[in-house]
């Protein structure tokens, strides 16, 4: 594996882990909103 190809793959892996963690904390934040509206 090349030095461009090695970049090409960190940076996929470090945007697909930047998306899932955005839309991991959107469910924490939307979970929480409706746990607090319900207590």
């Amino acid at each position: 594996m090349n030095k461009q190809s090695k970049a090409f793959a960190w940076f996929i892996g470090l945007w697909l882990a930047g998306v899932l963690a955005v839309t991991a904390l959107a469910y924490f934040i939307r979970y929480t909103m409706q746990w607090v509206g319900l207590v």
